[in-house]
């Protein structure tokens, strides 16, 4: 007899398995034959879980993995995850040795690296691949042309790397509808392709292309397209989709993607209390009662994710009817007010992300609410709410 998992806890996230299957297929859909479909799973695959998001990408068949970090890639290793790995965030030369024993492919922008990874595979006797970033106008990590090369002959002389992709990143491409300027991106990188083949620099893969990109661009998608936050079913700005939507109704063909949230949040109410008119609630005194009025007390608050800026405006969903932050969030608690909900009792879920019933609480929903971007929202749910996977009309404790 399967045991419902959430019935122990006061918070947790659900995320749905079948959801994330859907949407990685939708994005394949997107792709011409022999593209590489790598799915971004850093920063605890935004806020999802890393290991059983993971697992449910490649199940769908995504090829590639794609980390923040040494350590996410050790993790996945650990959990008996085979596939393969590129680190697009920093790599430190103390990390090579890790890097080397799990076969890793990693961004490289320096010779200090260079040198550790090629001692870590020559000890470790397989050569550790690497990619070299062209700054094309985003000003994080990368290299210019000139530097790049220089960079590629030095590898050239180490026979613990193999030099197996150029990359860039676009800056804008989700932002706006007037893409000129990834447009721009998109050319400086084909311009370094060709000064690499120019000079008999062998590269075995391109890529650049985002989320925005592989839904909007196909012809980014080169080698490999480094699909986030669409991954999870969240688009990664109204643009994109407006952009998306106007090109199906100018070409009266094609399709919208139908992208599905994978992520619900949801937390028990432990207490519901009658408060008198007039009553103040919660830390600075920003709401007061005008009514008697029954109030909730939830057990999230900032320190889980749930944000300070959600303070007197936003709503959680109880028994399918939403609920109104009443003052401020505390680090662990927030209230609401329940008077317009009677029957609601302490014990019941209530839902602070996704679907109860008829209504939702969406992603971009609270990011309106906050003033900022749904991948905000979803990774910065602290990693001690657990996720739990449904699948199959049951939840699992991953």
């Amino acid at each position: 007899m399967l045991v419902d998992p959430s019935q122990h806890l006061a918070s947790w996230c659900e995320v749905e398995a079948a959801a994330l299957r859907a949407n990685v297929e939708a994005l394949r859909r997107q792709l011409s034959p022999g593209i590489l479909l790598g799915v971004v799973v850093k920063s605890q695959a935004y806020g999802h879980g890393l290991v059983p998001c993971a697992r449910e990408f490649l199940g769908a068949g995504a090829d590639w993995l794609v980390l923040n970090s040494a350590a996410e890639a050790q993790a996945l290793r650990w959990a008996g995850i085979g596939a393969p790995l590129y680190i697009c965030g920093p790599v430190f030369p103390t990390q090579a040795e890790v890097v080397a024993q799990v076969q890793a492919r990693v961004v490289l922008y320096d010779r200090e690296l260079a040198l550790a990874l090629n001692q870590a595979a020559l000890a470790q006797g397989r050569p550790v691949r690497v990619h070299l970033k062209i700054e094309t106008g985003t000003c994080r990590q990368g290299l210019s042309l000139p530097e790049a090369l220089e960079l590629a002959r030095f590898v050239g002389n180490l026979p613990g790397l193999e030099l197996e992709g150029l990359t860039t990143h676009y800056a804008d491409i989700e932002d706006t509808t007037d893409h000129r300027y990834a447009q721009r991106q998109q050319e400086l990188l084909q311009a370094a392709t060709a000064a690499f083949a120019a000079q008999g620099l062998e590269v075995g893969m391109v890529h650049a292309a985002n989320s925005a990109a592989a839904l909007l661009w196909p012809q980014t998608h080169a080698s490999l397209v480094r699909v986030g936050i669409a991954a999870y079913g969240l688009w990664p700005s109204k643009e994109t989709y407006a952009v998306a939507l106007q090109r199906c109704l100018d070409h009266a063909a094609g399709w919208v993607p139908q992208l599905r949230p994978a992520l619900s949040w949801r937390a028990r109410l432990v207490q519901v209390k009658e408060v008198p008119a007039g009553a103040y609630i919660g830390y600075g005194r920003t709401f007061r009662t005008t009514h008697v009025s029954r109030l909730g007390i939830l057990p999230v608050g900032y320190h889980e994710g749930y944000d300070r800026r959600l303070s007197n405006v936003a709503h959680v969903l109880v028994r399918g009817v939403r609920a109104p932050v009443r003052g401020r969030v505390c680090m662990n608690m927030l209230m609401v007010d329940l008077t317009h909900i009677p029957q609601a009792q302490a014990g019941e879920v209530a839902t602070l992300l996704g679907w109860d019933g008829e209504e939702e609480i969406s992603a971009e929903t609270l990011a309106g609410w906050m003033g900022t971007i749904n991948y905000e929202v979803v990774s910065r749910i602290h990693p001690d709410q657990p996720r739990l996977l449904y699948r199959e009309g049951c939840l699992y404790e991953e």
